[in-house]
């Protein structure tokens, strides 16, 4: 009876470190992932900037600044930027971005899109994401707080997560 109730304490305990192990394992695969990420899109994010001109970034970002003129290269700029965006947007949405890593990218994405290139440029691009009603809503969201919104779609916000 004492041998049947030591061999079920070890079974459990084994069990129990067992599953401990397994989820420590997880959560460290977890963490990992979302640094390579991190690291992934950090690089994307570098890459848009050196693509994006200089004058016009400054510009999004202090009103100060004369605006640039719409050019070619200021909307493919701002498209690539916006995709960027999509994707992050997304792989939160999925859950495979960490809600403090996301809370830490859409501070910078909000300010971004704020700015008044990103808001002209919105006007030209809203039709390219036409196709995921949601994302054109949470931009929408974004742009909206500091302008009126360019696209009018059925934003149903706690449909989309918010």
């Amino acid at each position: 009876m004492i041998g049947e109730l030591i061999n079920q304490i070890a079974q459990t305990g084994t069990i129990v470190i067992g599953s401990l192990g397994i989820f420590v394992a997880l959560r460290n695969q977890h963490r990992q992932l979302n640094a390579q990420m991190f690291i992934e899109f950090s690089g994307r994010f570098q890459e848009l900037l050196r693509l994006f001109p200089t004058e016009a970034w400054i510009a999004n970002r202090d009103p100060s600044q004369p605006l640039p003129s719409p050019s070619h290269e200021l909307t493919d700029c701002t498209l690539y930027t916006m995709q960027f965006i999509a994707d992050a947007y997304y792989l939160h949405k999925g859950g495979y971005l960490g809600k403090r890593m996301w809370k830490l990218w859409e501070r910078e994405i909000k300010k971004t899109l704020r700015g008044r290139i990103f808001r002209r440029e919105w006007t030209r691009l809203s039709a390219e994401f036409a196709h995921s009603v949601d994302f054109v809503c949470y931009i929408n969201s974004i742009i909206r707080s500091e302008s009126p919104p360019v696209i009018e779609a059925p934003c149903d916000l706690s449909a989309a997560g918010f």
